[in-house]
């Protein structure tokens, strides 16, 4: 194989890369493809574009990210009983690992290549590096499948599921807490919504073959005035992770439906859909990834969460996520990579790319 995949792993982890602080591994990153023959490297802001270009019938576009969430005491790599500990060790600097080889074997691949590194998609989604990158020149994406290095174990977790952020604001009537009759109370109103929602039954379709689930979820609550007044306003914010089959006012509707008899529109309650992005079909038909999926000899699995898997997808590249680490320990303060999966996701990519 050549390149120390492990190493360069644990090398990468070391660096902090915060999102929005990525420049020190982007400097690294195009330090080390400087020294690979056949790719034109190009930096964009701290996201790095590599290309081949030897006229290739076939383009395949291999991205990853270079941010991690905030750490958690976990900024040290630790290498110990074949597993590579620290932030970003699994999501996804194990994944640019493999990127970085696969650069060093560009020359020997059927097909041409573009690796694409990019900023900010542990961040809100106008600060994506991809829309930087678009915006600075969108043929760069052109390619005939798009394989982003997500952590999934090293086998296929097709399409991605939709996300949306939903307020809902809660209204009562303030008063003095030794006289509540005389108000009412919008925290204790709100606690029959989060209840709806924590009982919520929600649909878990199959697409393509595989399972999707969809998923409801409180993630922030507010409210009250001070400890002798009756609040007169809660709030509290859902994420809502739906099919990647609907489309966001579909998936509005049915969150506004499922609370429907508990806001009161004509007491100012609100339902607001802060931000929604669509998610992404499996897209196993799409002949390189099939490809890839045949060569792992697993099967594959629904991705249930949200990916720039449906960056390309919408713009009509088939995509999929494939990369070494197990996505349950992502973001976790005991983060590792097996150094096992790291070769195996390695081995099926440089392999697919020959043939």
């Amino acid at each position: 194989m050549g390149t120390d995949l492990a190493a360069l792993c644990r090398d990468m982890v070391a660096i902090p890369s915060v999102s929005q602080r990525e420049k020190s591994l982007a400097d690294f990153v195009v330090e080390y493809l400087g020294g690979v023959k056949g790719l034109d490297t190009t930096r964009i802001g701290n996201n790095v574009v590599a290309r081949s270009s030897f006229g290739r019938q076939y383009r395949i576009l291999i991205a990853g990210h270079l941010d991690t969430v905030p750490p958690d005491d976990n900024l040290v790599p630790l290498v110990r009983d074949g597993r590579i500990y620290g932030l970003g060790s699994a999501d996804m600097k194990s994944g640019l690992a493999v990127m970085l080889g696969l650069a060093d074997q560009v020359t020997s691949f059927s097909m041409d290549v573009t690796f694409i590194f990019y900023v900010c998609e542990e961040a809100v989604a106008s600060l994506s590096g991809l829309k930087e990158i678009e915006r600075s020149d969108e043929e760069i994406f052109a390619s005939q499948a798009a394989i982003l290095m997500e952590p999934t174990s090293s086998r296929i977790e097709a399409g991605c599921q939709g996300t949306m952020r939903i307020r809902c604001d809660i209204r009562g009537k303030r008063a003095h807490t030794a006289r509540p009759w005389v108000g009412v109370n919008a925290i204790h109103r709100l606690g029959e919504l989060v209840q709806r929602i924590s009982n919520a039954e929600l649909e878990d379709p199959v697409i393509d073959g595989l399972q999707f689930r969809e998923a409801l979820q409180v993630v922030k609550i507010s409210g009250g005035v001070a400890n002798n007044v009756v609040p007169d306003l809660a709030s509290i914010v859902v994420n809502h992770r739906f099919a990647p089959d609907k489309g966001i006012e579909e998936a509005f509707e049915s969150v506004r439906h499922l609370l429907g008899d508990l806001i009161d529109q004509d007491n100012g309650d609100e339902v607001v859909l802060e931000e929604g992005v669509l998610g992404a079909m499996p897209n196993l038909d799409s002949p390189f990834i099939a490809k890839l999926l045949e060569i792992t000899g697993e099967m594959p699995k629904a991705k249930l969460g949200w990916t720039d898997v449906a960056f390309f997808s919408a713009r009509g590249i088939p995509a999929t996520n494939f990369g070494p680490g197990d996505p349950l320990v992502a973001h976790t303060k005991d983060e590792f990579v097996e150094v096992k999966e790291i070769d195996l996701a390695f081995n099926a990519m440089n392999y697919a790319l020959r043939v």
